[in-house]
């Protein structure tokens, strides 16, 4: 048996050898994607998913909101002129109640562009969230009896559908009955966030892909504060992605005010990237996706490849010349800005399927990165 004063010297160095090594981040990932994933988050309505992820950040963070509704939070609770910023979009594709029926059903319009020309189809039949003043609401998409429409009718929805045709039923009778429930115009609407449990690691949901960026940026903040070592960086959770910004380029309108707000020469920015069903590149489960304007090197690529290299991942790359959450970002004059994604399956639809070993290994990668700090003649320290 060993003595006592040998187990006490095994303790130490053990624990010695644990405060070494970089703590694995997102070790509670899946808890917080599904706090967040029950949290709607329209375009112009993120307020809701803001406040929660600010609730979730230790409280020496100093954190602040821009003009659009994005959060920005700093370690140490101080500004500082670091050289990493990590962002991740915070919006989710949804409607707004653009007006009433005489007999109590809700008309909606879109927040934002749909991330598929058929998006709204999936609308009929299923059961939405509506937050109003008092809170959120469920309704359900009226379902049309395909046996008493017309062959018109049938076919524009099957084809060129439009939102001429959805119904919103929320149990109301008339107009007035639906709004003395709380309902008025501009209300947010979304799809029901249900998460779904697939076989091994993967996972699916509407709207899943982002829902999980947020979460994983927000599980990475919180190891960085806990760790011994203190790197300076910015992270921003950007409101109102969704959006185009005026101007020439199709850039994102909330990235293009966070860049407009940092100064800060790297840049990496949280994507979600169509995973294709033929199997082709990139593909779930095989790895974060770097996302590239030019398939070439450059200093900040060096540096997450070197993180990943440290921690055994594989990196896919898909280049994207013009990517919207990238674009307002200056790649001149010593910045750089590169996109860190994850593969989503059937994309843009209500069954988006991600796998968390991807989150997990983004994770690790950007906690190496901002703790460990960047060395960028040579990538890491």
């Amino acid at each position: 048996m060993p003595s006592r004063f040998l187990k006490s010297f095994l303790l130490i160095l053990f624990t010695a050898s644990l405060a070494a090594a970089p703590a694995p981040a997102g070790q509670d990932l899946e808890a917080l994607i599904k706090e967040f994933h029950a949290v709607p988050a329209v375009t112009g309505n993120e307020e809701y998913l803001a406040g929660k992820i600010a609730a979730k950040l230790p409280k020496s963070y100093l954190m602040e909101k821009d003009n659009l509704g994005g959060l920005y939070a700093w370690p140490g609770n101080r500004k500082p002129s670091g050289e990493i910023a990590v962002l991740a979009p915070l919006d989710d594709f949804g409607y707004v109640v653009s007006g009433f029926t005489a007999d109590g059903y809700l008309r909606l319009d879109r927040a934002s562009n749909p991330p598929s020309p058929v998006y709204d189809a999936f609308l009929i039949g299923h059961p939405v969230i509506i937050r109003n003043a008092r809170g959120p609401a469920h309704g359900i998409v009226a379902q049309p009896s395909m046996h008493v429409m017309t062959r018109e009718l049938r076919d524009q929805i099957s084809g060129a559908f439009s939102l001429d045709l959805v119904y919103v039923d929320i149990g109301a009778r008339s107009e007035d009955e639906a709004r003395k429930k709380g309902f008025v115009i501009l209300d947010p609407v979304s799809l029901y966030h249900e998460y779904v449990t697939l076989a091994g690691t993967k996972r699916a949901g509407p709207n899943l892909g982002r829902k999980a960026l947020a979460a994983a940026l927000t599980e990475v903040a919180r190891s960085v504060e806990s760790s011994a070592k203190k790197t300076p960086a910015t992270f921003a959770w950007a409101a109102q992605t969704r959006l185009t910004a005026r101007g020439g380029g199709r850039g994102s309108l909330g990235m293009t005010r966070v860049a407009n707000i940092l100064s800060i020469p790297y840049v990496i920015v949280l994507d979600a990237v169509a995973a294709p069903a033929d199997g082709k590149s990139p593909v779930l489960g095989k790895g974060p996706v770097l996302v590239l304007h030019k398939d070439e090197p450059s200093p900040l690529r060096t540096a997450i490849e070197a993180a990943a290299a440290k921690e055994k991942i594989s990196l896919q790359v898909a280049v994207v010349p013009q990517a919207p959450l990238l674009s307002p970002f200056p790649r001149d004059d010593g910045k750089e800005a590169i996109g860190l994604a994850i593969p989503v399956k059937f994309a843009g639809t209500p069954s988006e399927v991600v796998d968390l070993a991807d989150l997990q290994a983004l994770s690790k990668i950007l906690f190496r990165l901002i703790v460990e700090g960047l060395r960028i003649s040579g990538g890491v320290k």
